[in-house]
């Protein structure tokens, strides 16, 4: 009969088993998607996702105040270098993200 490793993590139910209270998040999550390198890249892609959209939803929002604005005030108008801020930051960080593998 060949012998079979246990997993390097357990099931929910044996996870349930272990714990008197409610098991640990992390470890939770690490079952749910098969393992904890699984979870982080889930977690990961998930942030990634995010500030994507929060980029586009800056960018759409700025070319809509650029078009409201005339355009002498664009410079000095404070609603818009609040959302090139937003725009820039979230840009940056997608991009940080994605280079991390």
């Amino acid at each position: 009969m060949p012998r079979t490793d246990p997993p390097a993590f357990p099931d929910l139910a044996t996870l349930h088993r272990l714990y008197d209270g409610p098991p640990p998040r992390d470890a939770v999550r690490a079952a749910q998607w098969g393992g904890s390198a699984r979870a982080a890249a889930a977690r990961r892609d998930a942030a990634i996702s995010v500030n994507e959209r929060l980029a586009a939803d800056a960018r759409l929002a700025i070319a809509r105040r650029r078009a409201a604005l005339p355009l002498r005030s664009c410079p000095s108008d404070g609603w818009l270098a609040r959302l090139c801020a937003a725009l820039a930051h979230h840009r940056a960080v997608a991009l940080r993200l994605r280079q991390t593998v």
